[in-house]
């Protein structure tokens, strides 16, 4: 996870995020065109969340297996609400920079010349030799050799599927936006000998994304 992440590192400063980023999103959600059903697949996994996470937070009495458990909730939680974060919220024009900063998100930075829309896409490969983890190492496809980004790009989102493979990127969900390769993602033992479906695009420095690339998938070594 890196420092310039939205999402705390700490479980502790992640609970409180995450329940004032909810909070908010509901509260004024019809002003910035969110409807209750979009928000509505958060709540079960919040409430997982913050039941597993009470009895691991009770350092005298809690188990491994509660510690497990918080482990494994947070892990359903925390793509879902940075989904959630890049479909409704990162390019929402309602959502003003206040309205980001008090959600604890990243403030968009002002540039003072016109970022082009990326009309490239990355050329995506995964590392897949450790145990429940992939690297993954992308470039852009006019100059595959090169580890630099386009002109006027931020970063490169990563989307990823787990399982059967994905019938087009709606099936997706958002993992992050990474600034320099490469991005590693860690697994559950749970999901060893699933194979992992990626798809990655840029993203300029106004938000604005540029084509899909194409799909690339890996094994899941136990």
């Amino acid at each position: 996870m890196k420092t310039n992440d939205f999402v705390p590192r700490s479980d502790t400063k992640f609970n409180i995020w995450q329940n004032n980023l909810i909070s908010e999103t509901e509260t004024n959600g019809p002003n910035w065109g969110i409807v209750s059903e979009s928000i509505a697949p958060l709540k079960p996994l919040q409430a997982k969340w913050i039941s597993v996470f009470t009895v691991a937070c009770n350092k005298q009495n809690r188990t491994s297996a509660d510690v497990q458990a918080k482990d494994d909730a947070r892990y359903d939680f925390e793509p879902a609400l940075r989904s959630f974060v890049a479909e409704y919220l990162t390019s929402n024009s309602k959502v003003s920079d206040a309205d980001r900063t008090r959600l604890g998100l990243n403030v968009r930075s002002e540039s003072r010349t016109s970022s082009p829309v990326p009309d490239s896409c990355p050329v995506g490969r995964i590392d897949f030799s450790a145990r429940q983890q992939h690297t993954i190492h992308f470039s852009d496809e006019a100059t595959p050799t090169s580890r630099a980004k386009p002109d006027g790009v931020h970063g490169c989102e990563i989307w990823m599927k787990v399982g059967e493979a994905p019938a087009s990127v709606a099936d997706l969900t958002y993992l992050t936006t990474d600034t320099a390769t490469p991005y590693v993602v860690t697994f559950n033992e749970s999901d060893a000998g699933k194979t992992a479906y990626y798809r990655l695009r840029w993203v300029n420095t106004r938000n604005e994304r540029g084509p899909w690339s194409a799909l690339i998938s890996a094994t899941i070594a136990g």
